[in-house]
């Protein structure tokens, strides 16, 4: 009897091996024609308008573009006026300046592997900053690439992305969720750059907090605001005594008004927590174990059934669509 257990047992493994190797050796077959189908992706250049033209040489070469490159994309231009129209309410007027210089090149990405950003001369966005607040202003799936010819700020660069990717994707980002967003990007920021008194710090120490830890303790908090659709102005003040808490951390009073005031409206908007869930990676690319753990944890916290339930589907979606195709591919030969 044992015998036989044990050799229905090996059948089982065996069976099962056999089928998961099939599935991965068909899927490989199957991405270039995949690749293929889709088509080469394609990309959006927006210039500071008032680049010179050596500017614009730095910036051409940043992105590893040349001018033949560029007149074959879609090109915009990123101008002073619209810096004004999102910034003006969140940095002094005198601070943004009369001249627009970021620049962005935004490239469409398959659906699900979601926002990729890298950043050369910002000084004040990292990316971090510019994946939460793009996130929240509806921009999914795209490779941002922000650069400048020098050492900027880089919060105009965000105006210059919803300028390509509503070109790229023909849909029109709500107004109401860019507004969030440049007040959300501003108040990261502001979390460990205000000056010596204003600033976040160690509740240990004393010292000012790095964007790094400004950026998990933001992340927690807005993980945890969109996960549970928290509007309660009294519930998210027990979420930031609770993060201050877990990071050691320290706010002033004027920090926990701002995000007191700005989480609500991060909670009433739709953001897909799954999306967050992909941050996680990120977290351990940057941080390393220790952030990882804390990763694990925040996440671990913030998944819902429905979150849970969607990845199963999602799942699901793929080997039937392998099997599928495979079945089409079959049968055509």
């Amino acid at each position: 009897m044992k015998t036989e257990k044990s050799s229905n047992a090996v059948m089982i493994r065996t069976v099962f091996m056999r089928t998961v190797l099939t599935l991965i050796f068909i899927s490989v077959l199957l991405l270039p024609v995949s690749a293929g189908a889709e088509g080469e992706k394609k990309s959006y250049l927006a210039l500071g308008q008032n680049l010179s033209a050596e500017q614009r040489q730095i910036v051409l070469s940043k992105l590893g573009l040349t001018e033949e490159d560029v007149s074959s994309m879609q090109v915009g231009y990123i101008t002073n006026e619209m810096e004004h129209k999102y910034l003006d309410a969140y940095i002094p007027a005198a601070d943004i300046g009369t001249k627009s210089i970021s620049c962005v090149l935004v490239t469409e990405a398959d659906p699900g592997t979601g926002i990729q950003v890298t950043t050369e001369n910002i000084s004040f966005c990292t990316i971090s900053m510019y994946k939460n607040a793009l996130l929240t202003s509806g921009v999914t799936d795209a490779k941002v690439h922000v650069v400048a010819p020098t050492q900027v700020s880089g919060t105009a660069a965000l105006v210059g992305t919803w300028l390509a990717y509503e070109a790229l994707t023909g849909e029109s980002l709500e107004e109401d969720r860019k507004d969030i967003a440049v007040d959300e990007i501003v108040t990261i920021g502001e979390l460990s750059d205000a000056p010596e008194g204003e600033a976040a710090v160690d509740a240990t120490t004393g010292e000012t907090i790095s964007k790094e830890v400004a950026e998990e303790l933001y992340s927690y908090v807005k993980a945890k605001v969109v996960s549970e659709g928290l509007t309660d102005p009294e519930k998210i003040k027990e979420l930031l005594e609770e993060a201050q808490t877990k990071y050691n951390v320290t706010l002033t009073e004027e920090q926990k008004a701002k995000l007191s005031e700005l989480m609500p409206a991060i909670g009433g908007i739709q953001i897909d927590p799954g999306t967050l869930l992909s941050q996680a990676g990120d977290l351990y690319d940057k941080y390393g174990d220790t952030v990882l753990s804390n990763a694990k944890e925040l996440y671990g916290e913030v998944v819902t059934e429905e979150v849970k339930q969607s990845f199963l589907d999602a799942f699901k979606t793929l080997l039937v669509s392998i099997l599928e195709t495979a079945k089409n591919k079959i049968q055509n030969h």
